[in-house]
């Protein structure tokens, strides 16, 4: 019998100078505003994973903060698929601010910086991104 195990990934708080939050579209949580992530390799670091994810699906630097919280996604019906993940939700901040998010187009559909007050009123925040947004404020 083959064991099913969860996936850790870490979800990715960016802040720039302005203190907005960067929040995306994902074609994985169709509909629904969230931060971007992803999985963390074997044999990396929390850190190295937020850093190197932020590359590949931005193209941006950013620095690590800190583990905001753990969440947890079992099954969730916004994602596209059935899946259990335990999240590290990360705060981090650009490194390099003259450099604009650039999505990857794989990944994301649409990347933008809101203020803290007004990505907590939009209504199409997955849940558990607005429980941790509550948390930055």
């Amino acid at each position: 019998m083959d064991k099913k195990y969860p996936k850790v990934v870490v979800g990715c708080f960016i802040r720039n100078t302005q203190g907005e939050i960067l929040l995306v579209k994902s074609y994985k949580w169709p509909g629904l505003w969230v931060v971007m992530g992803g999985h963390i390799e074997w044999g990396e670091s929390i850190e190295a994973a937020v850093i190197r994810e932020t590359k590949e699906e931005l193209g941006i630097a950013v620095i690590f903060d800190r583990v905001i919280e753990v969440a947890e996604f079992v099954n969730d019906p916004t994602f596209h698929k059935s899946k259990h993940f335990v999240a590290l939700q990360c705060e981090c901040h650009l490194s390099d601010t003259s450099q604009p998010p650039i999505p990857d187009n794989n990944e994301i559909q649409e990347a933008r910086w809101f203020p803290l007050d007004q990505a907590l009123l939009l209504a199409d925040v997955l849940p558990q991104t607005k429980h941790t947004l509550q948390k930055l404020s």
